[in-house]
């Protein structure tokens, strides 16, 4: 009778230790939830207060990415005006100019509606995403109230005497920096704007492909993705690279002008076209009906020289046809590719291809700051 009694007081201490084991692990649990919890909403109050710093904005925000706009810039802009929406400001996403063929199939898949023209805008409180240069950016722009930047290229000419939001950062695409600022006021986008913003990043580094590709814009594609219904982002891909490379209906002026934007450096202005092709024989024919039009452009658009970019991306594709206007633009890109590039008496041609944001600006860059400048 003593074994079994000592036998069942031994049992009632292992229980009652296990029991506050127990108690204890749930308990401190329960107070490391707490506290990641007041972690998160500090956070979030700690990311807002940017906001306080803008002051009351009267009048609505007009949220806008540059001219001839891309996925990226639409996306962003729609995706950025719907996050200022969420926090109670009065803002709407707008474009610049018409939207290429790869924009309106993301648009139409997320059944969204293309954002409304902007002509002019003087007096306008503005946000700019996807750009920072007054040449690639809205008509009376020196005459907004620019309150905040949102980009994922070099910083540029756009300069304000006000307190702004500048957030940028060298990631993939614009749309992953807007969806980083989502997460950090604690809030997500709905299922539309999630599916713009995945077509935005899916096109600015071809489909995660790209050199300036980053982990973060990969957990962005996987966090969009569950907040839009995990849609085939492979097959929406294919489906926007089809749209990107059909021309059907269109001047080659149009084409020239569907992806282009127009930068300073000194005293020099050039611009850059760029344009998708299927093959290389698609590529060489486009090349040469850029090469004819180009003078007419660069003399209408007031630049000092003018490229087309023409890139072949898809399976084992990967090249990039560079087309310069004149004699003098062929130097910069002699002097800036020379020793990469196989010229074929039309097209400076490179494999791998180079990214216009990442390689050919900041190589004509160089190049033409080296010069002195008038």
């Amino acid at each position: 009778m003593s074994w079994s009694k000592n036998w069942w007081i031994a049992l009632v201490l292992i229980l009652v230790v296990i029991g506050v084991g127990v108690g204890g692990f749930f308990l401190g649990k329960n107070e490391a939830a707490s506290q990641y919890q007041a972690e998160r909403e500090l956070n979030i109050l700690l990311n807002r207060s940017d906001l306080e710093g803008l002051g009351n904005i009267e009048g609505p925000i007009y949220v806008t990415g540059h001219k001839s706009p891309d996925s990226d810039t639409v996306g962003s802009a729609i995706a950025y005006a719907a996050l200022l929406q969420q926090l109670e400001y009065d803002a709407h996403p707008v474009v610049l100019g018409d939207i290429n063929n790869e924009t309106k199939y993301v648009l139409e898949f997320a059944q969204l509606n293309v954002p409304e023209l902007l002509e002019d805008a003087s007096g306008c409180n503005i946000v700019l995403v996807d750009h920072s240069e007054y040449i690639q950016s809205a008509e009376g722009l020196r005459d907004a109230n620019i309150i905040s930047i949102i980009d994922h290229h070099g910083d540029g000419t756009v300069t304000t005497g006000n307190q702004l939001i500048y957030d940028s950062r060298p990631l993939g695409s614009t749309a992953t920096i807007v969806l980083i600022r989502y997460r950090n006021y604690g809030l997500e986008p709905d299922k539309q704007v999630a599916l713009a913003m995945i077509g935005a990043i899916l096109s600015d580094t071809k489909n995660l492909q790209s050199n300036s590709t980053t982990s973060a814009d990969r957990e962005a594609i996987k966090m969009l993705s569950s907040i839009a219904g995990n849609p085939d982002t492979e097959s929406l891909y294919q489906n926007m690279l089809k749209a990107s490379l059909s021309y059907d209906g269109m001047t080659d002026n149009q084409i020239f002008f569907s992806d282009y934007k127009e930068y300073e450096v000194g005293s020099k202005k050039f611009s850059i076209g760029c344009i998708n092709a299927y093959d290389e024989e698609t590529a060489k024919d486009i090349a040469e009906r850029m090469k004819e039009l180009m003078q007419s452009i660069l003399e209408s658009a007031g630049m000092d020289m003018t490229f087309a970019q023409i890139s072949i991306f898809h399976d084992d594709i990967d090249m990039t046809y560079l087309i310069p206007s004149d004699e003098a633009t062929a130097e910069v890109l002699e002097s800036a590719f020379g020793d990469k590039a196989e010229f074929d008496g039309t097209s400076y041609i490179l494999s791998p291809g180079i990214s216009r944001k990442q390689v050919t600006v900041p190589a004509i860059t160089n190049v033409l700051e080296s010069h002195p400048q008038e």
